[in-house]
């Protein structure tokens, strides 16, 4: 616990540092807390070197922070600054796994790679089934699939974002693998 002639001493830290920009400042505010940072780091990135990466990142971020910020009690504050950094490297993490996941879904299903002997019909399907898809999802999977070219070159060349030729592309081969299976189950 802060005794409260440290939190004096903090707060006198914290306005020169606001008063004059100087990082020693922020040093010697830190420097106190850099193994309960560590710790909170590692407690929730579970990774040593995430963790210390992480620590360095916290030091960086307070420093902007402080220039704005009133904080009336530092260990408090920094502690929830810590968490707060941790949950958003795991968030950003989580989301880069889930599109990689995806991204991997999207070049093994069987539908859109077919290695069966009903390949042929299966392409007759898709045919048909892509007069069922708007305009943009027609344009994103015929360059994607029967151009080979990647999202970014997709996004450059009719002028749109990633994140939408992705949207496109994934809604469109949802809309095909209905149509396909529904057209699969009629013909049999």
């Amino acid at each position: 616990m802060t005794s409260p002639s440290n939190i004096d001493q903090e707060q006198q830290l914290i306005e020169q540092y606001q008063s004059t920009g100087n990082q020693a400042f922020i040093g010697k505010l830190f420097s106190p807390y850099m193994d309960l940072i560590y710790g909170v780091c590692l407690k929730y990135l579970k990774d040593q070197h995430r963790a210390e990466d992480a620590v360095m990142d916290i030091y960086e971020l307070i420093s902007i922070k402080l220039k704005t910020h009133q904080v009336e009690a530092f260990r408090p504050w920094l502690y929830v600054v810590a968490k707060n950094n941790c949950f958003e490297k795991l968030r950003k993490a989580n989301t880069k796994q889930q599109k990689e996941k995806q991204a991997y879904t999207m070049y093994s299903d069987t539908i859109f790679h077919p290695d069966s002997e009903s390949k042929e019909k299966d392409l007759e399907r898709m045919e048909a089934c892509m007069e069922s898809l708007n305009d943009e999802q027609k344009r994103c999977i015929s360059a994607f699939y029967y151009q080979s070219k990647t999202y970014q070159d997709i996004a450059d060349i009719f002028d749109m974002s990633w994140n939408k030729v992705r949207s496109h592309i994934q809604n469109g081969r949802l809309k095909l693998k209905k149509c396909i299976e529904a057209t699969s189950k009629t013909n049999v």
